[in-house]
């Protein structure tokens, strides 16, 4: 029994250790919600960072995807930021076309000045990005 304890708190330290991340989806077709199954696709913007808290301005590691309900990758792509928080703005009304907006946002729970300025002064547009579906290669590519 004290081995089986050891082993649980042993497991909940690591777990624990490693980068903070918060997670974004939305769902295609327009309307469709990620969390019912009446969705063909989705599009998961995942932020990442090794700093506590992650509101604090620091480097985010920032992961974008698009698959659908058998996991089968459309896209696939990382950037990276020194920001606060961030969001992500989609604009997805035809399945071919995607754009997506990521901007630096303050979070009104972080107590950190930097994070009550861009409260104040509203948020910083970190990236623009268009992406156009490749039949052939069953991708999403770069538009721009």
């Amino acid at each position: 029994m004290y081995i089986l304890a050891v082993l649980i708190i042993l497991c909940i330290t690591v777990s624990c250790s490693g980068s903070d991340y918060t997670a974004q989806y939305y769902s295609f077709p327009p309307g469709s919600e990620p969390h019912e199954n009446d969705w063909q696709y989705t599009m998961q913007i995942t932020v990442t960072s090794d700093k506590r808290p992650i509101t604090m301005k620091s480097k985010k590691n920032v992961n974008m995807k698009v698959y659908d309900q058998s996991k089968t990758l459309f896209l696939n792509e990382d950037s990276e930021f020194t920001c606060a928080s961030v969001r992500a703005n989609i604009v997805w009304g035809k399945f071919e076309e995607i754009k997506i907006e990521l901007l630096e946002v303050g979070n009104e729970f972080a107590k950190d000045s930097y994070n009550k300025q861009l409260l104040k002064d509203g948020p910083n547009r970190l990236l623009e990005l268009s992406y156009q579906f490749d039949q052939k290669n069953m991708k999403f590519i770069k538009a721009n």
